[in-house]
C-alpha cells in the first residue's frame, strides 16, 4: 500500500485532533514534519511526534517535499497557505471553515484546480456516526416527508449548517437573515431549500448546539427519534468495541427493523465520534489521491457551507434583504469583513502572502466578533 508523506502547518489546538489520527493511519500516511510561527511550540510538538520542526513554510516544503499537508492555522490564512501548497503540487487537507469568506475559498479552489491537486476539508459534524445515521433515517422514510428544521449552533455555525445540509440532502436556494434584538440570539436566518423544506438557523445561547428535523411521521430531536404513531421515543446509540483498541463500531436506532450505520473504519483504533470523523477525512483524501475516488466532502461543499452563513449575515447586514443562492458576488458582510481586516493589518486579505504570516498577531475584539457573530456585540 502506498504511504503518503505528510506535513502539518499550525501546531495549535486543532492540529492536536489530527496528529494522533495520522499516527493511527500508519498504513496510509507518514508524518515527517510540523511547522508553526511559534518556533518553541513547533519544536515541542515535533519532539513529541518524532518528526522535523520548522517555523518557515516554504523551507519545510522545499526540504520535505510532502504529498499532503494539513492546514491547521486560523481561517483567515487558509487561502494563503493553500496557494503555496498547490503551487508545489501538494494535496491539501484544511481545517474548518475552508476559508474566512467565499472569495477566499474561491482562491483556494481555483489554485488547486490549476495545479491538479485535491482539497479535502475537515468538516466533522456531518461525519459523526450519529449524524450519518440521521441521514439514513430520513432516507429510509422513518419520519415521513420532511417539511421543516430548526438549527442552533454556537461553535462555528458552518458546522451546524453542514450537518443540516447532509441530513436534508438538499441545497439552499434563498435566505433572509437578521440580527435580533434579543439577549440570547446573536443571529438568525430563515432558509428555503431546493426541495421545498424551510427552516430556521440561530446562534442561540439558550439552545447551544441543537437541531431538529420535522417530518410527517416523526421527528429527529437532538439524538432522539420521535415517532408520532404511538408517541414513541427512541435514542440514537453509538456502540464501541471494548478492549485494548477501543473503536466505534456502529450507530443505530432500535426500531423494527433497526436502522444501522456500520463504521467502515473499525480496523483502526478510533474510540470517539470526532476520532471517526477525522479518520474519515484522512481516508477520503487518501482514496482521492491514490485511487482516484470522489472526495467524501471536498472544497465545493466547504465553500457552500461558508456561502450559506455569509448569505445569512449579508442579508442581516442589509436589513433582511432576501439573498438567492448560489451567490454571484460578495455580500455586504464579506465586504465589511475584508475592509475591517485591511484596517487592522494594513493589507487586503485577498492580497496576503506567506510573508504576512511570519508576523505574530492577535485578532482584536471587533474583528473577532465580526468573524464569529457577524456583527459587533454591544457591550452592556
Amino acid at each position: 500500500m502506498k504511504i503518503l508523506k505528510t506535513v502539518v502547518v499550525g501546531t495549535g489546538g486543532r492540529s492536536r485532533a489530527h496528529l494522533p489520527i495520522i499516527r493511527i493511519l500508519s498504513d496510509k500516511y507518514k508524518l515527517t514534519a510540523v511547522c508553526d510561527i511559534d518556533e518553541d511550540r513547533s519544536k515541542a510538538v515535533a519532539s513529541e511526534m518524532g518528526v522535523n520542526a520548522y517555523s518557515d513554510i516554504e523551507l519545510m516544503l522545499d526540504k520535505e517535499k510532502p504529498d499532503v499537508c494539513l492546514i491547521a492555522t486560523q481561517a483567515e490564512s487558509h487561502h494563503v497557505v493553500a496557494q503555496a501548497l498547490a503551487n508545489r503540487k501538494v494535496n491539501i487537507l484544511t481545517e474548518t471553515p475552508i476559508a474566512l469568506t467565499v472569495p477566499c475559498a474561491d482562491i483556494m479552489i481555483k489554485s488547486a484546480q490549476k495545479n491538479g491537486v485535491l482539497i479535502e476539508v475537515s468538516e466533522n459534524v456531518r461525519r459523526w456516526p450519529h449524524e450519518r445515521l440521521k441521514r439514513m433515517i430520513v432516507e429510509q422514510g422513518l419520519i415521513g416527508d420532511v417539511s421543516e428544521f430548526y438549527l442552533s449552533y454556537m461553535s462555528g455555525s458552518y458546522h451546524g449548517i453542514s450537518g443540516i445540509r447532509a441530513i436534508l440532502a438538499s441545497e439552499a436556494v434563498s435566505v433572509v437573515g437578521e440580527f435580533p434584538d434579543e439577549d440570547d440570539v446573536r443571529e438568525r436566518g430563515l432558509i428555503e431549500w431546493s426541495n421545498g423544506i424551510k427552516g430556521k438557523y440561530e446562534y442561540n445561547t439558550s439552545r447551544s448546539n441543537y437541531w431538529e428535523i420535522i417530518g410527517s411521521k416523526g421527528a429527529l430531536k437532538g439524538n432522539e427519534l420521535h415517532i408520532y404513531d404511538g408517541d414513541k421515543k427512541v435514542n440514537i446509540v453509538t456502540e464501541t468495541t471494548e478492549g485494548t483498541n477501543k473503536t466505534v463500531k456502529k450507530s443505530y436506532v432500535d426500531t423494527n427493523p433497526s436502522v444501522v450505520w456500520e463504521s467502515p473504519f473499525q480496523a483502526y483504533a478510533l474510540p470517539g465520534a470526532d476520532d471517526v470523523s477525522v479518520g474519515n477525512v484522512w481516508c477520503s483524501l487518501y482514496d482521492g489521491i491514490v485511487h482516484g475516488k470522489q472526495l467524501d466532502y471536498g472544497a465545493e461543499n466547504g465553500k457552500k457551507d461558508v456561502e450559506l452563513l455569509m448569505a445569512i449575515r449579508g442579508s442581516a447586514t442589509e436589513g433582511g434583504k432576501r439573498i438567492s443562492l448560489p451567490m454571484t458576488e460578495p455580500t455586504e458582510h464579506e465586504k465589511i469583513l475584508h475592509s475591517e481586516f485591511k484596517a487592522v493589518y494594513g493589507v487586503d486579505i485577498m492580497d496576503m502572502t506567506l510573508e504576512h504570516l511570519k508576523v505574530k498577531y492577535t485578532l482584536p475584539d471587533r474583528l473577532r466578533e465580526l468573524m464569529y457573530y457577524g456583527r459587533i456585540i454591544a457591550k452592556k
